[in-house]
């Protein structure tokens, strides 16, 4: 009886540990903020939106720090990520763990959908401005061949695309060339990040979409800079500096192929106009202009 009785408790005392390890976990906060790049001042980083931990059962994500490319220093405010949700985990097991699924599947969390606003979509005449830096599109170029460029500064982490010896690309991808001039509008030394603006697309109801970010070549590089900030470069008060910035452009069946919902998203299946984005957040578009460059994405 005294060793059937012991035997008792010591299983209402595991029961006991497991349901404490079960709220623990549960109440645990999850996720990582997504990472984020610089937005073309020294520190002026925009946040990522977070994912929470599938497993911990948490909501839809939390609010998103803001930080540079991982070269500038830190300082300007940072990017906003959706608000963490309330709870809304997955069932959990008597042991604390989630319980199982039919197909096993890990939960997937998509990005929140961007709108512009028709006055905040510019000519290519038009500059902009964002974190006391202004952007002025001088030209654009939008080609296969890598022309009589410096090859030395094409760099080549280009996924999925192929470049003969001369830098010519082949397949389903095009240079966009566009000849910028930064200027700095403060009052004081800026640092800026010639990678800032991305290229993108806004669909028939003006919801906007990154449609690249790679960007590949730089006509100069920064000489007071280390050689890891080649895409810097440093502008005092009032100076301007410019200079041509390459990316590379998928075209569109590869893009549709990665994503079968984009022609629903965007109204059409393509052609898209192509706009240089100048960022004042990157999970937000408020504050952010879209400059028309006058060529399409096929």
């Amino acid at each position: 009886m005294k060793r059937r009785w012991i035997k008792t408790m010591a299983a209402a005392l595991v029961m006991t540990l497991l349901s404490g390890c079960a709220d623990t976990a549960s109440s645990k906060p999850g996720g990582t903020a997504a990472a984020a790049w610089g937005d073309g001042v020294s520190g002026a980083g925009t946040g990522g939106a977070g994912a929470e931990d599938a497993g911990a059962g948490a909501g839809t994500g939390e609010t998103g720090g803001g930080s540079g490319d991982g070269t500038a220093d830190s300082g300007a405010p940072g990017g906003r990520g959706p608000e963490g949700g309330e709870g809304g985990g997955q069932a959990r097991t008597e042991a604390g763990k989630p319980a199982a699924t039919d197909t096993d599947a890990l939960e997937v969390y998509e990005a929140e959908e961007l709108f512009t606003r028709q006055e905040n979509i510019l000519s290519l005449s038009d500059s902009a401005a964002a974190w006391g830096i202004s952007y002025k599109i001088e030209k654009v170029e939008y080609t296969e061949s890598f022309g009589d460029r410096n090859l030395e500064h094409l760099q080549n982490y280009m996924p999925d695309a192929e470049t003969d010896s001369q830098g010519n690309l082949s397949g389903d991808f095009k240079y966009l060339f566009l000849t910028i001039t930064f200027t700095n509008t403060t009052d004081e030394f800026r640092e800026i990040n010639r990678n800032a603006g991305g290229i993108s697309v806004i669909g028939a109801s003006l919801n906007t979409l990154d449609w690249s970010n790679d960007v590949v070549y730089y006509d100069l590089y920064w000489e007071e800079g280390g050689p890891q900030d080649f895409h810097h470069w440093g502008l005092e008060p009032g100076e301007s500096v410019t200079s041509e910035v390459g990316w590379v452009i998928e075209g569109c069946g590869r893009m549709t192929g990665a994503d079968d919902t984009l022609a629903e998203r965007m109204g059409t299946a393509g052609s898209y106009e192509l706009y240089y984005h100048v960022k004042q957040f990157d999970s937000d578009n408020e504050g952010s202009f879209f400059i028309d460059l006058g060529v399409k994405v096929e």
